[in-house]
């Protein structure tokens, strides 16, 4: 679901088919087959000018401001951050110098302190010190900025410290063991400071200056953004190429209905096109003319909450007999053209702190699920709907629009009325619909999210996320609060993910969400692209991509 989450988190990480971000599984460059295409871009192994049609319109162009994942992946290649975390090629990942030469973490967690390096120049000439840090942290901060999913991501906050002119040190009042991922996420790419003055808290996102491989040339709003190459480009991190960017123009072409933008990439007007639905994409692989990326998300799969305060979901029985009645693996055969994959977790297994055993909780077994009804007093009935006590055991499913999920959920329906449920489907404007989960008239929801870190969790499991947050399951326990809240302020990643898994398999064990497959960005490509890079937060780098 595209949207990500307010205030703490926007409706930035939510996502669905029509967009959002994912990681990625391997750093090596990809390299797409060849073939024939008839795009009139440059061929050449340099130069050139890459167009992404892509399915939203960005919010704004500032990264710390965002409420849109789409804008943190258009800013990776406007912004640098301090540290890039990136894929290993090793199914693993690792952290690489970005702006920050070196850093250093307290025992604790809670201070963080960058070696900042020298000779970078933000695209306006602004050179790059320790104040643009400060700068920038103090950009995402400020309430003029109203940002949407920064803020929430910077945690316990507490300042920026300049110890020199090239040393920062950024302090929480509280252990945040999650930040070193969060800041490499695409919301605190570091902005000009003489940017920041110059447009003010809202003007720079029309405006946006960073340091990255390419600069902002201009954005038509509705139809196109348009990036060139920053020639002095010559700091990126490695393991992302070396010097400036290959292509010399970089274009995001707004193209918001689907069939649109699946016929612009076969016209040649688009050499990628993002986020296809699963027809679509696999059209375009049986067509044998393009190259189809799917990049794994670090996040929560896309999946139903299911409220565990309205009868009939208030009764573990019911919700276990939900978890044993649905088969992924057939809803992503028949249904999602085996695009995806199926998710039997509440994290998806990029994420750290991801539960093998978790996973197992549940199987799909129909039969398991009907004895479930049977000993909650639901009793099979004429017509094939359980009754009890004179009441029909219906669901009521709310689904919010654009979340993708409402074909699947005719098909969860289906299954559902194969052990004896009726049920209610409604679909609702994200704001109606968040207000409909808050309230809690719902049995079943829809959900799924984009993150950075396992700390994720915190944002739709949280007991005191249920009246305005986005624990739309209304689970509320505080033993799993506190454990999350260990696990945020333990710097030792083993035993940091170890209490995530804790958390992952206590909330399967309650079966407060039906998880149906795991999050990831799609991108369609014409075999002329290559040398793109993923990241581990669904984005693509354009650092060294080539066209021809």
């Amino acid at each position: 679901m595209n949207h990500t989450l307010p205030g703490q988190i926007t409706r930035r990480r939510l996502l669905g088919w029509g967009g959002g971000l994912a990681a990625g599984v391997g750093l090596a460059p990809m390299v797409t087959a060849c073939g024939d295409d008839t795009s009139s871009a440059a061929t050449s192994a340099g130069g050139g000018t890459l167009t992404m049609g892509i399915n939203a319109a960005p919010d704004t162009l500032d990264p710390g401001a965002t409420g849109l994942a789409l804008t943190l992946l258009i800013s990776f290649a406007l912004f640098d951050p301090l540290v890039y975390w990136l894929p290993d090629g090793n199914g693993g990942a690792a952290f690489h110098p970005g702006l920050a030469e070196s850093w250093t973490i307290s025992p604790d967690a809670s201070k963080y302190t960058f070696k900042l390096r020298k000779g970078v120049t933000f695209h306006d000439g602004t050179p790059f010190d320790a104040k643009a840090v400060k700068a920038t942290y103090d950009h995402v901060v400020d309430p003029k900025t109203k940002s949407k999913s920064g803020l929430g991501a910077l945690g316990p906050y507490k300042e920026t410290k300049i110890l020199d002119d090239y040393t920062v040190q950024i302090v929480f009042t509280a252990p945040n063991a999650s930040f070193l991922h969060q800041q490499a996420a695409g919301n605190f790419g570091i902005s000009s400071p003489a940017a920041l003055a110059k447009y003010g808290p809202i003007g720079f996102g029309n405006n946006p200056v960073g340091t990255g491989p390419f600069t902002f040339q201009s954005y038509q709003p509705g139809s196109q953004l348009t990036l060139l190459k920053n020639p002095k480009y010559t700091w990126g991190p490695k393991a992302l190429g070396d010097g400036p960017a290959k292509l010399d123009k970089l274009v995001f072409r707004i193209v918001t209905d689907d069939s649109g933008r699946y016929n612009a990439l076969q016209s040649g007007q688009l050499q990628i096109a993002m986020n296809l639905p699963p027809n679509n994409i696999s059209a375009a692989q049986k067509s044998g003319k393009y190259q189809q990326l799917l990049v794994p998300s670090i996040g929560t799969p896309l999946g139903m909450p299911i409220n565990v305060t309205k009868p009939p979901t208030d009764d573990p029985m019911v919700r276990q007999a939900i978890m044993y009645a649905v088969d992924q693996d057939a809803l992503v055969k028949n249904v999602l053209y085996d695009v995806y994959k199926p998710a039997h977790n509440v994290l998806t297994p990029i994420t750290p702190g991801f539960s093998a055993a978790a996973s197992k909780t549940y199987s799909y077994d129909p039969d398991k699920a009907g004895k479930l009804l049977d000993q909650a007093g639901w009793k099979a009935g004429d017509g094939g709907t359980r009754t009890k006590n004179g009441q029909k055991l219906n669901l009521e499913i709310i689904l919010f629009s654009g979340g993708g999920l409402e074909l699947p959920t005719q098909f969860v329906v289906s299954e559902l009325q194969k052990v004896g449920f009726s049920s209610n489907t409604s679909v609702q404007p994200f704001a109606t619909a968040q207000a409909s989960f808050n309230s809690g008239v719902h049995n079943l929801g829809s959900f799924g999210y984009y993150g950075a870190d396992p700390y994720l969790l915190n944002i739709w499991v949280n007991s005191n996320a249920i009246q305005s947050g986005f624990n739309w399951s209304h689970y509320a326990n505080p033993a799993v609060d506190k454990l999350i809240a260990k696990a945020n302020s333990t710097a030792a990643d083993a035993t940091r993910n170890g209490l995530y898994e804790q958390v992952g398999q206590k909330l399967m064990q309650d079966s407060m969400y039906l998880p149906l497959w795991d999050v990831a960005g799609a991108f369609t490509l014409s075999p002329k692209v290559r040398n793109l890079h993923q990241t581990l937060n669904g984005y693509l780098a354009f650092h060294s991509a080539t066209l021809g």
